[in-house]
């Protein structure tokens, strides 16, 4: 999202895409963290409205789903839901109870497939305004909150976060000179 690190830029596709679906918000004025944040906000509120409205039955969390949770989730487990017929018995067969060596059957792990490994550290001050190049006033919470909301909403633990990311060891600290 961000062009030129937290600081930077917000890249044009993302504005373009975030300003489609939420008109409402100007996230040209944003630092790129604000636009990433109140989009991430946003998009997460129109999920629980929509879940509330009875438009989507059921949230799953990534860090405990395997493929074949969310497959069932969407109904493509059950020969009465799913849509496209020929793809019912080949994830019937991956996902099947009797066949725990199926990859689709494991929950991937949290070391897996890190995009961001260990290049960007926030905390939940790093949500406040005058942080990162912020455009709101200096202290402004607003995003904080709507955020620690969507934890508590999706049944996290805020505790288990950080207040403050301490700052990444330089390279004489982590033993790599």
């Amino acid at each position: 999202f961000c062009v030129g690190g937290l600081e930077g830029s917000v890249a044009d596709e993302f504005l373009t895409y975030a300003s489609a679906l939420f008109p409402q918000h100007d996230f040209v004025r944003d630092s790129c963290i604000e636009a990433a944040g109140y989009f991430l906000v946003m998009y997460q509120e129109a999920m629980i409205d929509a879940r509330a409205r009875g438009e989507i039955s059921s949230f799953y969390r990534i860090e405990e789903s395997s493929a074949c949770d969310v497959a069932e989730l969407a109904g493509l487990t059950s020969s009465d839901t799913t849509v496209y017929q020929p793809n019912y018995s080949k994830i019937k067969r991956m996902c099947d109870e009797g066949n725990a060596l199926s990859p689709a059957r494991k929950v991937v792990k949290q070391q897996m497939n890190k995009v961001n490994n260990d290049q960007v550290h926030l905390g939940w001050k790093d949500l406040r305004g005058g942080m990162h190049g912020s455009t709101m006033k200096a202290g402004d919470t607003g995003l904080e909150k709507r955020v620690k909301k969507l934890f508590h909403a999706f049944g996290y633990d805020e505790s288990k976060e950080v207040e403050v990311v301490p700052a990444a060891p330089s390279a004489v600290e982590s033993g790599e000179l």
